[in-house]
């Protein structure tokens, strides 16, 4: 019976037109990377200043820490530094040693740019967050958009910060 059900799926599918393969997307050592089919993407990609420098791993990546630091940059967004529980570990590279071995969170446009490319940028974002930042200390999920920011040395970020809340 299964397998008369899946030669109808097949017959089915093929029917539909060419196969689309769906890749699973890895981690810098080829390990499939933790998601969470809750992790949906807002309309906050396209706030992210000079997008060429980011590229693009995942579309969207839950991952689970503890807040380190955090700063205000002058192009309006936050650098949250994420120490990642150990199971979330895997989506660091090499290069983020220099962030202290954290993943970097930037939720964007938090604040009026100063920095003259993203001024134009954030003043577009109708809607940034609005719930507020993770304060230093907590123990967070975090559902962004998982790139290598190439102007940082290639680290790995979740950029822009989607959602957040305690970590269960």
């Amino acid at each position: 019976m299964r397998s008369a059900a899946l030669t109808a799926l097949g017959v089915l599918l093929a029917a539909c037109g060419p196969a689309v393969q769906v890749a699973v997307p890895v981690n810098t050592r080829g390990a499939p990377l933790p998601t969470q089919a809750t992790c949906i993407p807002t309309d906050q990609d396209q706030y992210a200043y000079r997008p060429a420098r980011l590229q693009v791993i995942a579309a969207c990546l839950r991952i689970t820490g503890t807040i380190v630091s955090s700063t205000v940059e002058a192009d309006g967004d936050v650098h949250i530094n994420v120490r990642l529980d150990p199971d979330y570990e895997g989506v660091l590279t090499p290069e983020n040693r220099e962030a202290q071995g954290n993943l970097v969170v930037e939720p964007v446009c938090q604040f009026p740019a100063v920095q003259a490319e993203a001024i134009r940028v954030c003043a577009s974002d109708g809607d940034p967050l609005h719930d507020g930042l993770p304060a230093v200390g907590a123990h967070v999920f975090m559902e962004g958009r998982y790139v290598l920011d190439l102007q940082h040395h290639g680290w790995a970020e979740l950029h822009p910060l989607y959602r957040w809340g305690a970590a269960p």
